[in-house]
């Protein structure tokens, strides 16, 4: 994965990342390393990673970082991961949760701006 160096387009596609490390059950203090080491590449200068969730049962993640550009923080969803948890996504999110008209709550992440 090649960084864009447009804050949310980039903490978009390394949520997909912290997804795949944590599906592994990666301990928190490792998600960062793990996930740079699997997508062979380095979190974007302008980027700080935060905090991340990820929601085995709906196969829902998100992931926080801090944009010290703007000093904004920019939280990121994971939609459907084809290559992590496709199978999870599909039947705990998109029929159990949506299709059925469950509306099932997901873990959010609050964070403040520095």
């Amino acid at each position: 994965m090649k960084n864009s160096n447009i804050s949310t387009l980039d903490a978009s596609n390394w949520t997909y990342e912290f997804e795949k490390v944590q599906i592994e059950n990666i301990p928190k203090e490792d998600l960062l390393r793990k996930a740079q080491e699997k997508s062979q590449n380095s979190l974007p200068s302008n980027l700080e990673y935060l905090d991340s969730t990820y929601d085995d049962k709906t196969g829902t993640s998100g992931t926080a970082f801090l944009d010290k550009n703007t000093g904004e923080v920019i939280i990121a969803y994971t939609g459907t991961n084809k290559d992590g948890n496709a199978v999870q996504d599909i039947i705990g999110a998109d029929l159990g949760g949506i299709g059925m008209g469950f509306g099932i709550p997901i873990i959010t992440i609050v964070m403040m701006s520095k």
